[in-house]
């Protein structure tokens, strides 16, 4: 038994309750919230609202509910009564605090596909959304026309629909489209191919992807396996590079991998050339081929020691010879 409550009432010890058994206890009138309680975690006896205690909830400064087992708070979060930025307080706190706060909260979160679904309509939500307020979101919004990110997703895969397109309609298809195996590589492209085909529809996501790069692309360069070719480079140097790039190369930065090895490294070659190992070269697209370059790998580097700088070697030398025996 986690929790061995014993309770001293009438001066008789009765017991042990687990805090649910206390709780009916309570409610049935057996025990009182002013008896003397105790467990093995506690020092001296304390009364029993101290041990089980009541949970007030508040909303702009005005208690709303009490509740005497964080359950129900959650139930409340999931049927939409609760919000996550109501505030809760019980004894022994020294301050209100929001239910979010809570680790049972997280219970009542919205689920990423929710979230994407929101996205997808152009719906707000942000971290603490509930699945409770998705619900509403498209329940309020459910007879509006489609959004224009709705209708442009639908495009994107080839969904077929015919305008004028209402909003739930179009979440229903959308939502059919991610279970539908002949939409899934489009879906496993949408989130970048979306920012290039519909720039001004997703301007804040082209923002914020642009404003990443520089740090993804520093990653790469410091990645373990980068070192057979590359010396320790800063994160202003990344800034620089990526915008030189920027300046110099529309377009440069929409493949994740190509971006790396044919501009990034290439550019940063230019401005920063000690930061490149002797030994190599890399020219941007196009270029006359250089003496020696590191093939591309299909994937993001990873650390993976020793044996990933001996592949690499290898690799080296295998290109080193085609090239001196074509």
């Amino acid at each position: 038994m986690k929790y061995a409550i014993y309770v001293s009432k009438n001066n008789e010890v009765i017991g042990p309750f687990t805090k649910k058994e206390l709780r009916e206890a309570v409610h049935s009138g057996t025990v009182s919230y002013d008896d003397w309680s105790w467990h093995k975690d506690l020092s001296e006896w304390k009364p029993v609202h101290a041990v089980i205690p009541i949970i007030h909830a508040s909303r702009f400064g005005k208690e709303i509910a009490e509740f005497d087992d964080e359950r129900d708070i959650l139930n409340g979060l999931r049927d939409g009564t609760l919000l996550m930025n109501d505030y809760y307080w019980c004894e022994g706190m020294s301050e209100w605090k929001q239910l979010s706060t809570l680790e049972i909260s997280t219970g009542a979160l919205a689920t990423t596909a929710q979230k994407d679904a929101l996205r997808a309509a152009g719906l707000p939500f942000d971290e603490l959304t509930t699945k409770a307020q998705v619900s509403a979101l498209f329940s309020t919004r459910s007879d509006a026309p489609a959004s224009a990110k709705q209708l442009a997703l639908l495009r994107y895969l080839g969904v077929p629909f015919t305008e004028p397109l209402a909003m739930q309609a179009a979440s229903e298809l959308i939502d059919a489209a991610t279970d539908d195996p002949r939409y899934q590589e489009r879906l496993s492209h949408s989130n970048t191919e979306k920012l290039a085909l519909y720039p001004d529809l997703y301007a804040s996501e082209v923002a914020s992807a642009k404003a990443s790069r520089w740090s993804e692309l520093y990653y790469w360069a410091t990645d373990q396996t980068a070192f057979d070719f590359l010396n320790r480079i800063t994160q202003e140097e990344a800034r620089q590079v990526v915008a030189h790039l920027d300046s110099n190369f529309p377009g440069w930065d929409r493949d994740p991998v190509e971006r790396f090895y044919d501009y990034f490294v290439p550019a940063l070659q230019r401005l920063y050339p000690k930061r490149v190992k002797r030994g190599y070269s890399f020219d941007f697209p196009g270029a006359k081929p250089a003496a020696e370059r590191v093939a591309k790998p299909t994937t993001k580097p990873r650390a993976t020691g020793c044996l990933s700088m001996v592949l690499l070697g290898i690799l080296s030398i295998v290109t080193v010879y085609h090239f001196l025996h074509q």
